[in-house]
């Protein structure tokens, strides 16, 4: 038999069946389940936190309890009378108040003022409004920061209460005088202001006005305003400018007559030198005279259709107008009608009608119409036919147009000195209506500040802050004091013990949990076996074998269906890759290998398949008391060549589940179990059952197991949950890796079920007995054979 290992190749650290693909090793380092950490030091939790919170009270018992003093003040803005329409707002800095409160001015002017310094828990303070702003505290309860209405809590906490409600009270009534003189300064200072103000403006207005009233004796201007009004801004009277605009009036009025007469005067000569008749002549000066009427003389007309003398206007002029204006086209017409018609005419007698009321309409006015010679311009009736009165016109307008160039001359003259006196007297405005405007902005001045005070006055009372005490001071023991303590001395002792469980726990490298085998080792997990539970009563006198084997006593249990879900695993991964014998191995003595085997032979023989169970740890066999069995001969018989393997094969009293206990255990078990005759064996029990499962000792302890893997088609290796450590699993992947071992999977033991107790493996006194002498049995005692088919 070729007992030689070969180790496996670079590429992969073990081989593992069925498993396709490499696997990369994990180097992380073992986490820390802090729920379970927590659940399994529950009991030493609950002393630390009593131990903490006894600590706690003693600790508040020896420093003495808290009061807490407390009152309720409102702190109000006093709203001051509106002067304009939306002028009334609302205030209250809240924060402020809070700040002006804690603040050592308002502390120590109560500490000074109520003589807080003597009280008994102050008197040997160095400095009492330090400590006393340790302990105050301030808080808003109702209103914002724009509220016109804030509540605020004042409370202080001292050891005595009354010392407590004392300092309270004395901060309530230090911040409702502070609140006061505030007031009473600003108001005072804001008077002051404009007061001082209000004494300048007048001393300012007194001087202009003195400075003012001496321009005006020297300066050449007409007032119509009372000086330093808004009228007289404007500036006073400047006489000769009125005179200039009246002039200037007066020459366009003068231009204008200018032009006309002389378009009439061009127009007649140039009728009378084209030879035109007379009465085309007198017909067109008929024209002028109509127009000229219409267009207004120097004489103007009532409603009566009397003339108006105007101003500077003689009788000469008067005369001439009249003659031109009424007597002249009344004249001509009546000259046409005598040519024309004959005397008693209705016409003729009409038109000598007018004239004569219009003679004497002007004699009452003191105008004689009624010379002889019209040319002189003594005007007579009785020798109209003869008179050439187109020449009269024509002289008469000439006449006109010397007066008016004359006039124009005169206005000229007048306008130009006018105009210089006027520029002369305008840089006298200047300075009035720079006086005026002084004089009315300081005015006005005066009248702002004037109203200020007003305001002021008025408002005096109501501008400010008032303070209201709401509630008298209240005293009451400070609980939260003893909480806080009893939380501190809890916190602590829970802390210190979680501390130093955590700390334990980060030095046990034992395994926790199966993602860390799983991690560790990269082999599939196909069954999770939780810890038995002890408290479950059996019958003695039922009993036929071990307690351990739960899957035949138990069968509805949570630990019977653990190695159900572990039978599935197993043979799905046997069906496809034809395995038959299985070796069962561990880390370390104690593991719970031979019970795992021994529960699952039982749930694989329930399936109606044929197992067979090899105790093959010839140095400290245990699976004969599990199933109540005398360990008479065996595999050691049968390795010797004493008896034979149909001999040494013992059949249990459950149905199709046989046993080869461990018999005569040999001197040295390495040796045998590497001789030809053990290869021999597994190939004839092979052909005879479903299933040959061997139970070995620990991997890590003894070699046997690595020898036996060479004749097994795999090997499941039992980890046990919180006793095997890291540095021993370690050690047993370098021993799969240097002997090729081909582990199928992991069945994960001892899994923490959250209940008390836990099912003591056997054979875990300790394994130095694997390297004594074996000992010697008794001789074999055979058993009936009986089969028992196990319950469901």
């Amino acid at each position: 038999m070729d007992t030689e290992f070969q180790p496996l190749d670079n590429h992969s650290d073990f081989e593992i069946d069925d498993m396709d693909g490499n696997t990369q090793s994990n180097t992380s380092g073992p986490g820390v389940d802090i729920v379970r950490l927590l659940f399994r030091n529950k009991f030493l939790l609950i002393a630390g936190l009593a131990t903490g919170l006894i600590l706690g009270q003693v600790a508040y018992m020896k420093l003495g309890p808290i009061y807490s003093a407390s009152t309720k003040v409102q702190v109000s803005q006093k709203n001051h009378v509106p002067i304009k329409e939306g002028e009334n707002q609302t205030f209250g800095e809240l924060t402020a108040h809070i700040d002006v409160i804690k603040s050592p001015r308002i502390v120590g002017e109560a500490v000074k003022e109520a003589k807080l310094y003597n009280l008994p828990s102050l008197a040997g303070s160095s400095d009492p409004t330090e400590e006393i702003l340790g302990s105050l505290k301030v808080k808003r309860i109702s209103g914002n920061d724009r509220a016109f209405l804030n509540i605020l809590d004042i409370t202080y906490e001292n050891p005595r209460s009354e010392d407590a409600k004392i300092v309270t009270q004395a901060i309530v009534d230090a911040y409702q005088r502070y609140l006061h003189e505030v007031r009473q300064e600003n108001t005072d200072e804001i008077r002051e202001q404009l007061d001082q103000a209000n004494k300048q403006i007048l001393a300012e207005l007194e001087r202009k006005k003195k400075e003012y009233r001496e321009f005006r004796k020297d300066a050449p201007l007409y007032w119509e305003n009372t000086p330093g009004s808004e009228a007289a801004v404007a500036g006073s009277t400047n006489v000769h400018q009125e005179r200039v605009k009246a002039i200037d009036n007066e020459r366009r009025i003068n231009l204008l007559k200018l032009t006309e007469l002389k378009s009439k005067i061009s127009s007649l000569k140039a009728a009378i030198a084209s030879g035109e008749s007379k009465e085309t002549l007198e017909l067109l000066a008929q024209q002028f005279l109509m127009g000229q009427t219409r267009g207004g003389q120097p004489g103007s007309t009532n409603s009566a259709g009397t003339s108006i003398a105007a101003p500077g206007v003689t009788n000469t002029d008067r005369a001439r107008a009249a003659l031109e204006t009424h007597l002249m086209p009344l004249l001509i017409q009546k000259n046409r009608l005598e040519r024309d018609f004959q005397e008693n005419h209705p016409d003729l007698d009409a038109v000598n009608r007018s004239i004569k009321t219009i003679i004497n309409l002007y004699r009452r006015q003191g105008i004689d119409i009624s010379a002889d010679n019209l040319n002189a311009g003594e005007f007579k009736l009785s020798n109209v036919k003869e008179v050439d009165f187109v020449n009269i016109y024509l002289k008469s307008m000439e006449q006109q147009l010397k007066e008016l160039n004359n006039r124009e001359l005169e206005l000229t003259k007048l306008f130009d000195q006018e105009t210089g006196l006027a520029k002369k007297i305008g840089n006298f405005q200047v300075v009035d209506q720079s006086y005026n405007e002084e004089i009315a902005q300081l005015k006005l001045q005066r009248d702002n500040i004037f109203n200020q005070l007003l305001i002021e006055k008025v408002s005096q009372g109501n501008s400010g802050y008032t303070l209201t005490q709401l509630s008298p001071v209240k005293d009451a023991l400070v609980i939260k004091r003893q909480l806080k303590f009893l939380f501190a001395g809890g916190a602590v002792g829970l802390g210190l013990v979680l501390a130093i469980s955590y700390f334990r726990e980060m030095q046990d490298t034992t395994l926790k949990s199966v993602d860390e085998i799983r991690n560790l080792l990269h082999i599939p997990i196909l069954g999770e076996v939780p810890t038995f539970d002890e408290s479950v009563s059996i019958d003695d006198s039922e009993c036929e074998f071990d307690h351990a084997l739960w899957y035949y006593y138990r069968p509805s249990s949570k630990e019977a269906e653990a190695f159900r879900s572990f039978r599935t695993s197993l043979l799905l991964k046997t069906d496809q890759s034809g395995a038959k014998v299985l070796q069962m191995t561990s880390a370390e003595p104690g593991d719970g290998k031979t019970t795992s085997i021994s529960n699952l032979a039982l749930a694989i023989a329930q399936t109606g398949r044929k197992v067979l169970i090899i105790d093959a740890d010839l140095r400290r066999p245990t699976i004969h008391n599990l199933f109540g069995i005398v360990n008479g001969i065996g595999l050691g018989d049968v390795l010797s060549e004493e008896i034979d393997a149909q001999t040494a094969i013992r059949e249990t009293r459950i149905k199709d589940l046989s046993l080869m206990t461990a018999g005569t255990l040999p001197e040295s078990p390495s040796e045998m179990l590497m001789s030809r005759r053990f290869t021999d064996l597994i190939k004839q029990v092979r052909n005879e059952y479903d299933y040959v499962l061997v139970d070995t000792p620990p991997l890590a302890v003894v070699s046997d197991p690595s020898i036996v893997a060479s004749s097994a088609d795999s090997v499941l290796l039992v980890v046990r949950v919180d006793k095997n450590r890291r540095g021993v699993i370690r050690k047993v992947q370098q021993i799969i890796q240097t002997n090729g071992i081909k582990v199928t999977g992991i069945l994960a033991n001892g899994i923490y079920n959250g209940k008390k107790g836990k099912y003591r493996y056997r054979g875990g006194e300790g394994y130095h007995d694997y390297y004594l002498a074996p000992q010697k049995n008794n001789p074999p005692e055979l058993a009936v054979p009986v089969h028992t088919d196990v319950p469901g």
